[in-house]
């Protein structure tokens, strides 16, 4: 797979509605109260998803391990499912907040997953000779 391409790409799409969604939401005082949404698209959606993209291309070993596809699905579903669920959660006042909950279990499940892989591909990998 080509998993730098893949979370560069996923991630600038985060980014490209994250600034669209900011813009919108700084057009009338009383969007306001949704930014906490926009910034975790752009945070876990944007900068992560690009991060694990550039790591990958440092470390091509990462490609190979197992988990790898469960964690690039889990890196990005993750801020998919939360932001939406962000919004719900802030326009109900907090009584619904179950969708934001299961996106957020898969950013950080992602980011669990990532650095099981990191540390078995990368960090305990015998050098070459």
């Amino acid at each position: 797979m080509r998993y730098p391409i893949i979370f560069i790409v996923a991630g600038l799409l985060c980014l490209l509605v994250g600034e669209s969604f900011g813009i919108w939401i700084s057009q009338t005082p009383e969007r306001f109260p949704l930014h906490p949404a926009h910034a975790h698209l752009n945070l876990a959606g944007w900068v992560t998803l690009a991060l694990y993209g550039l790591i990958h291309r440092a470390y091509p070993a990462l490609a190979t391990a197992k988990l790898a596809p469960v964690q690039c699905a889990l890196a990005i579903l993750g801020p998919l499912v939360m932001t939406p669920g962000i919004l719900i959660a802030i326009s109900s006042g907090g009584t619904d907040d179950k969708l934001a909950i299961v996106g957020s279990l898969g950013v950080i499940l992602g980011t669990a997953l990532f650095a099981i892989m990191f540390a078995g591909k990368v960090m305990m990998a015998k050098p070459a000779p």
